[in-house]
């Protein structure tokens, strides 16, 4: 055992001269991680300022409330506040589920309730219920104001967004807030969307000689059943157009340029302002012209006629190559870019706003028509049965009365009584 002890004492003690080498990496990762944070993480600019303190409070309120805090509600509500404060009604903040009914309209697979509304004292207002559709089926009626879907308050919102709101996947349900003027009642009606089938266009041969067509929205036939109706026309010889764009809410704007290029051999259909000179482009007639020259148009607008049907209206108003008749449009001449989000919301802002010939801005603004006719005077705002019934009976003599104004002026350029 003294050997073992000797030989234990006799063995050199172990060396850690690898710990200073081991002591000094550390530190050296210690000062690049610093700089790292310093650089990349930590805010140093008020916009990183401002993105951290409303992570920080998104996290911190849950967590600290007296009450129990639904995280979910709270980041929605949040973006709808960031939104809202653009105080611009066509930007809006879509929930994943509005995401996903997007996506669906975008494929033209979208349900509908089966009725045409126009904007009236900032609500949608029914104007033509479709028989045997879903809202005919609950009981409502032209007259009745739209002032809720599915909770949210449309007197926040445009039109088209409105629309757009109302609209979704077949099957699925909406829940309506509605008021009935001609009896102050109001009242909530859950209906399920259905797959709503609706001629794009409409057409016919008046007296005269005088063609009537009529395009009711700008989806993605729009342009080819537009160019089919005036091939049929002019196989009827007609000697002039009206061209009806009422209740047009709008649609797609590669559509409309299609459509003006029907009418158009030359001249400028829009531009569109941006806030970047270098994104900004102009869009020029192709000389594609489906109806001759020599064939003058008039073309009826109202309080329903927006986005893609304004361009259009408002393209052939400003290359005088038509009249236009009615009353003053909606306004929305903007284009919306959807954007999704991590989580399956989206955004959907305004990105460029379009021009017309002479910078011409419909945004905001609406078209004026040449000739105003059929203005209906608004609804008091507490109308009783019999102010609603005279709305309505005024509303359908306006349309009348502009549809004759047009045939006056178009037999006029003929050369007629």
């Amino acid at each position: 055992m003294t050997d073992d002890l000797q030989s234990r004492q006799q063995r050199p003690a172990p060396s850690y001269t690898y710990l200073p080498y081991l002591t000094w990496s550390l530190l050296l990762l210690l000062v690049v991680w610093f700089f790292v944070w310093l650089l990349f993480y930590r805010p140093t600019t008020q916009e990183q300022r401002m993105e951290a303190s409303f992570a920080y409070a998104l996290r911190y309120i849950p967590r600290a409330y007296v009450e129990e805090v639904d995280q979910a509600k709270l980041h929605q509500a949040a973006m709808e506040a960031m939104v809202k404060s653009l105080g611009d009604r066509h930007s809006l903040y879509l929930t994943p589920e509005q995401m996903r009914f997007l996506e669906v309209e975008t494929r033209g697979e979208f349900g509908g309730i089966g009725v045409t509304v126009m904007q009236r004292d900032g609500l949608p207002v029914v104007t033509e219920v479709r028989e045997d559709g879903p809202a005919w089926r609950a009981g409502i009626e032209a007259g009745d104001l739209m002032t809720q879907v599915d909770g949210r308050a449309l007197s926040e919102l445009s039109l088209d967004k409105a629309v757009d709101l109302i609209r979704g996947k077949v099957g699925t349900d909406v829940e309506l807030g509605l008021e009935r003027p001609a009896t102050g009642e109001s009242f909530v009606r859950t209906l399920t969307r259905e797959k709503i089938t609706l001629p794009t266009v409409e057409w016919e041969v008046l007296e005269g000689g005088i063609g009537k067509l009529r395009l009711l929205l700008f989806d993605e036939n729009a342009a080819d059943k537009t160019e089919e109706a005036l091939a049929e026309l002019a196989k009827q010889n007609v000697r002039a157009l009206v061209f009806d764009l009422r209740g047009n809410n709008g649609g797609l704007v590669d559509q409309a340029i299609r459509v003006c290029d029907m009418f158009l051999s030359e001249g400028k259909i829009l531009s569109q302002r941006t806030r970047h000179k270098q994104l900004q482009r102009s869009r020029e007639a192709s000389a594609s012209v489906r109806l001759a020259a020599e064939v003058p148009v008039v073309v009826l607008v109202d309080a329903g006629t927006a986005s893609s049907a304004e361009i259009v209206a408002g393209a052939l108003q400003a290359n005088g190559r038509a009249t236009l008749v009615g009353t003053k449009t909606v306004g929305k001449g903007s284009v919306n870019e959807v954007v999704s989000l991590p989580d399956g919301s989206g955004l959907s802002l305004i990105v460029s706003y379009y021009e017309l010939e002479g910078a011409r801005i419909i945004e905001g603004q609406g078209l004026e028509p040449d000739v105003v006719v059929g203005e209906v005077p608004t609804l008091p705002e507490e109308p009783g049965p019999q102010d609603v019934e005279e709305w309505r009976r005024l509303y359908a003599e306006s349309s009348e009365e502009q549809l004759q104004k047009a045939l006056e002026i178009l037999k006029q350029k003929l050369g007629g009584p």
